[in-house]
């Protein structure tokens, strides 16, 4: 279960965009019409996400920001960021948070092949309806269950399961470190031909 967004009142979400000001990101954002919410991450300590949607545009704008109350540093689809605050605020990493962890790294981190979208449950995955009945099956006959393991040799995670990622599905074990950088392992091609109309992050956790 991830953490509900909590969101802040008036004066609050002033306050926030006040500590903004300095950001070169922070003019799109309206102090009459933004709506700033956080959640809280169970591997940092003192760090949490913070959401700003600017309700001023149309379509709607929106931000994430890693932030610890003081200082706020924008998500850009790189993992410098999530390093960066892996770094200060000592990420704690265990086999009840490395799933989370993965799920929050990849929707904020593009690959170089778009989204990669890691599937615990093939039939509750994000727009499976949107494939063909034929794909659909594919799609469940091929996941392999994701398996989590701690290699204390190594001071790994190692994380085996399926994996949505350009178009098709990988089964793959990752292995996360203990300042929580990625690495791909025993990489191998399931399923081509899988698109979806938009990202299926979109409800995943960004709206949830």
């Amino acid at each position: 279960m991830q953490p509900s967004w909590t969101r802040l009142n008036r004066e609050q979400s002033h306050q926030v965009l006040d500590k903004l000001s300095g950001h070169k990101d922070a003019v799109v954002f309206s102090k009459e019409a933004t709506e700033v919410s956080w959640r809280s991450l169970p591997f940092y300590n003192n760090y949490r996400l913070y959401r700003l949607i600017n309700y001023a545009t149309m379509p709607t704008f929106s931000m994430m920001y890693l932030s610890n109350g003081d200082e706020f540093l924008s998500i850009d689809g790189t993992a410098n960021p999530i390093y960066t605050i892996n770094e200060k605020d000592g990420i704690r990493l265990n086999e009840m948070n490395v799933i989370p962890y993965l799920d929050f790294f990849f929707t904020n981190v593009q690959g170089s092949e778009g989204d990669i979208f890691l599937i615990k449950d093939p039939r509750k995955m994000p727009m499976l309806d949107s494939l063909s009945e034929g794909q659909q099956q594919s799609v469940i006959s091929s996941f392999k269950p994701l398996k989590v393991s701690y290699d204390a040799t190594q001071h790994v995670h190692r994380v085996s399961g399926t994996i949505y990622y350009g178009g098709g599905l990988i089964s793959a074990t990752i292995l996360v470190s203990s300042e929580g950088k990625l690495a791909f392992q025993e990489q191998n091609l399931l399923l081509t031909g899988i698109h979806f109309p938009y990202s299926p992050y979109s409800q995943h956790w960004l709206e949830g």
